[in-house]
């Protein structure tokens, strides 16, 4: 679609005073000037497009509410962002940003930031003045650390940083006292971070293919409302005895040589995996015939 079709869409939608313009698809490589002119506009989605250029038009929608970006050729945002300040949605995944500029912490009515393979390498300490965030994505960038200011997202309920080079998360973050979902999934961690033991509403915790060789029995102990434990593809051996609460446990790909005597005590477990780990098929078997007649009586 060529410039003038879209300079006419955009007309359409000032005329018509619409809050919801959908420009996704389109093979934009630019957008209109005349774009500014949408002042009443609330949502607008520009996602799988060909933006190159960081796209400045978008910084004078000051009634914006939610901007997606996804799937361009973005390699940074516009200057102005920070004046987004009505902006509750942001979302610029897959595209080869490099830097999340520091305006970010402007957006103070943000609640979800989604931030996937922008190929970030850090992440500026202003997030942390982000007071209404409650769902961050950093998943498939370049991390090795987070700032301490993470800690300060107290409205924070959801957070994926699967799929960078983690091998630690700042003591600040154990102030996440609302988190109910972390995925960790393929970082470098070789244990548990100490600050996760103190985020008391986490319900679901992924830490598949890290390097993790033990868990230590006050994981489970401190994590009291934990339903949902994923350690897939680790270097674990022995498990811990103190998993009773869990409905769901996946421990495939690990180096278990026999059945965990104390998965039969976990009274609430629904769903239990522990394929490719070196159990004698037979024992496995018979073990979790075990667990279902423990279940149905």
């Amino acid at each position: 679609m060529d410039l003038l079709q879209i300079e006419d869409l955009v007309d359409e939608a000032v005329v018509n005073g619409d809050e919801v313009l959908n420009l996704s698809h389109r093979n934009i490589t630019i957008l209109p000037a005349n774009l500014i002119k949408l002042c009443q506009l609330r949502k607008l989605m520009l996602n799988d497009n060909k933006l190159l250029m960081p796209p400045s038009e978008i910084v004078d929608l000051e009634n914006l509410e939610e901007l997606t970006l996804d799937n361009n050729n973005l390699t940074m945002l516009p200057t102005g962002m920070g004046k987004l300040r009505k902006l509750k949605y942001l979302s610029v995944c897959h595209n080869g940003l490099n830097v999340l500029t520091s305006e970010v912490g402007q957006l103070t009515n943000l609640t979800q930031l989604w931030l996937v393979e922008c190929q970030f390498v850090n992440i500026p300490v202003e997030i942390g003045h982000l007071s209404n965030l409650n769902t961050l994505s950093l998943r498939g960038n370049n991390l090795r650390e987070l700032p301490p200011e993470m800690g300060k997202l107290s409205s924070l309920k959801w957070l994926c940083l699967a799929e960078n080079h983690l091998e630690d998360m700042p003591p600040e973050m154990s102030q996440l006292k609302r988190l109910t979902y972390l995925n960790l999934n393929c970082n470098k961690f070789k244990y548990i971070p100490k600050c996760v033991l103190e985020m008391p509403e986490l319900i679901s915790l992924h830490l598949k293919a890290n390097l993790i060789e033990h868990v230590d029995d006050d994981t489970i102990l401190s994590l009291s409302k934990l339903n949902k434990f994923d350690l897939r593809d680790n270097e674990i051996v022995e498990k811990p005895d103190h998993w009773r609460r869990l409905t769901y446990l996946n421990l495939n790909c690990n180096k278990f040589k026999y059945f965990p005597k104390c998965v039969l005590e976990i009274l609430e477990l629904i769903s239990l995996h522990l394929k490719a780990n070196l159990i004698e098929h037979e024992q496995q078997g018979g073990r979790i015939g075990q667990i279902i007649r423990t279940k149905l009586d």
